[in-house]
């Protein structure tokens, strides 16, 4: 009898079912938090009550409503227009707990590691560059935040405006790859290939333009030369 109430060593397996369920709820909800956001920093307005500003605000301009309008002050403060980054990359993540789980239904944390990594030097990169090369735009702190101010001017005042800017260009990059998996050698690979297969179908719709032109004019020109036949023929006297 003991035996028959004696609990099994074997851990709870989640179903297929239920697990497909929770990857799918988890790609719902995150979509959900980044398309909040994206519309949170899309209608930010310097007037709304947020981190930088103070005083009574009684009305809100932004779609977001009061958490909204924190946010994007908060964000666009701290980071400028790479504030945009935080909306794509929480809908990544949702898109990495949907798609990068293994047959074992468990979650492989070390590529989520290393994208979380290559997001921050694409944030730290991107800031210091919109600060040495993008204009003020209305935003509290300039266009790279307070964190591009403070990367752009250490490295600006280490390596020069040339220097900074090919070492955030390149960090930027490294980041992109990264957090993305894209890998540069292979866009430019494909760049090219598409670019030439342009280049050639151009080219031969170019020569059958020419082709369909020279002969609507050679066309033009025998309908010339037989209208002046018959003009002459009916000039011609009747035989006798």
């Amino acid at each position: 009898m003991a035996q028959a109430f004696r609990k099994s060593d074997k851990p709870a397996v989640i179903g297929p079912h239920l697990t497909r369920g929770l990857r799918e709820g988890a790609l719902f909800i995150f979509g959900a938090i980044a398309i909040y956001l994206l519309i949170a920093l899309a209608t930010y307005d310097a007037g709304d009550p947020g981190w930088s500003s103070s005083g009574a605000h009684t009305q809100i301009n932004n779609s977001g409503g009061v958490v909204g309008a924190w946010f994007a002050d908060i964000a666009q403060s701290l980071f400028g227009h790479m504030a945009f980054l935080f909306p794509v990359m929480v809908g990544y993540f949702g898109w990495m707990v949907f798609r990068g789980r293994r047959e074992d239904h468990a979650l492989d944390w070390h590529p989520v590691g290393i994208r979380v990594l290559g997001f921050l030097l694409t944030v730290l990169a991107g800031t210091g560059l919109a600060y040495l090369h993008f204009t003020h735009g209305g935003l509290p702190q300039g266009p790279g935040g307070i964190l591009g101010n403070v990367v752009g001017n250490g490295l600006q005042a280490a390596f020069s405006f040339l220097g900074a800017t090919l070492f955030l260009l390149a960090l930027f990059l490294t980041g992109v790859t990264l957090f993305t998996g894209l890998s540069w050698l292979w866009l430019m690979d494909v760049t090219g290939r598409q670019t030439l297969r342009l280049i050639n179908a151009s080219r031969v719709q170019w020569d059958r333009l020419l082709d369909t032109v020279q002969g609507w004019r050679a066309r033009r020109e025998r309908h010339e030369v037989v209208k002046e036949d018959k003009k002459k023929f009916s000039k011609r006297k009747p035989p006798i």
